[in-house]
């Protein structure tokens, strides 16, 4: 570092240097702004809640704007580097905080978005905690997938088979399913996708089941879906009656850090049960399968007060873009 600081000095009055060093302070106060901005517009933006999407990825870049702003003995350079770090940092200190642990009967949930075209049943089916899911909450499911579950004979229950009629979602449980519906079926703006609620009997007490797949926000009338989606989902949990034992369960399309999620769960008092501090990635790029750590939390399960989480992990890459949610849970 000695040899660095020494170099500047020498050439620090070159043009090439001061133009870079003009760019580099430029590019990290631009960054920090675009950052804060990004955070306060994401509610009527679509492209300042798209960066909800690659949070990881800025926070890198900001810890790399540090490091560079650090490596000069320039006073404004160090200045952008700490803001572009702060600002990268800003949307992790307003995650919610995530489902206590409440005691109670335990029985575990699966989410998962298998992809359709994957062929890879059989490695679904390896994973141990899929196996041992009590209920599975599946998306993009296709009638090979719904069949081979189906005969399994893991699962003595499931949800409709009609899957094109419900956005391929499909759900798989050992506990008795005495219900199901489609949440707002006559809403015109989510996409042509809409909840599922379903009614189980879990330790002889009803417990209430949302299977989620929203629409996924690539352009601006995708966003506008997704966001009428969730805002019948919260409409239906509003209508829950008070002390219901509720989990809703699927691909939100949402990371954790989009508003549209806190306001959910602001509004209805429900809680995620993703870590406060670091979301687990759960979507990834399939280019990149090798690094799935880089992708995004967007699969998740989130719980009524009246239900507990005792633990929550991802599992393995099997053949999908989405890495499955396994979630343990209890009801007190």
């Amino acid at each position: 570092m000695n040899a660095l600081h020494g170099w500047y000095r020498r050439h620090r009055g070159h043009r090439l240097v001061r133009a870079a060093l003009f760019i580099l302070v430029t590019a990290q106060f631009g960054f920090a702004l675009a950052q804060v901005m990004s955070v306060m517009l994401a509610h009527t933006v679509w492209l300042a809640d798209l960066a909800n999407f690659i949070r990881l990825h800025l926070l890198i870049i900001g810890v790399g704007l540090l490091v560079i702003g650090f490596l000069l003995p320039v006073r404004w350079a160090r200045i952008g580097g700490v803001l572009a770090l702060a600002s990268a940092l800003l949307p992790y200190t307003l995650l919610p905080s995530p489902a206590p642990w409440l005691g109670g009967t335990p029985f575990s949930v699966v989410s998962a978005n298998l992809l359709v075209g994957n062929p890879n049943i059989e490695g679904f089916m390896s994973i141990p905690e899929v196996t041992s899911g009590d209920i599975l909450v599946l998306q993009e499911v296709t009638p090979d997938w719904q069949d081979a579950l189906s005969q399994s004979g893991l699962w003595p229950f499931e949800s409709d088979r009609n899957l094109r009629a419900h956005s391929d979602m499909k759900v798989f449980s050992r506990f008795e399913i005495t219900s199901e519906e489609t949440v707002s079926p006559d809403s015109g703006d989510t996409g042509g996708r809409h909840p599922r609620r379903l009614e189980l009997i879990v330790d002889g007490r009803p417990l209430v089941l949302y299977a989620v797949h929203t629409q996924t926000p690539r352009s601006l009338s995708m966003w506008r879906e997704r966001n009428a989606y969730l805002r019948d989902l919260e409409l239906s949990l509003h209508g829950e009656p008070p002390g219901a034992q509720v989990i809703v369960a699927g691909d939100w399309n949402t990371p954790s850090w989009s508003p549209f999620l806190t306001d959910l769960l602001r509004s209805t008092g429900y809680r995620t049960t993703e870590s406060r501090w670091w979301p687990l990635p759960t979507r990834f790029s399939v280019r990149f399968a090798a690094l799935t750590q880089l992708g995004s939390p967007i699969d998740r399960i989130v719980v009524s007060p009246d239900v507990g989480l005792e633990s929550v992990t991802t599992g393995p890459n099997y053949g999908s873009n989405h890495l499955p949610v396994f979630a343990r849970l209890t009801l007190p």
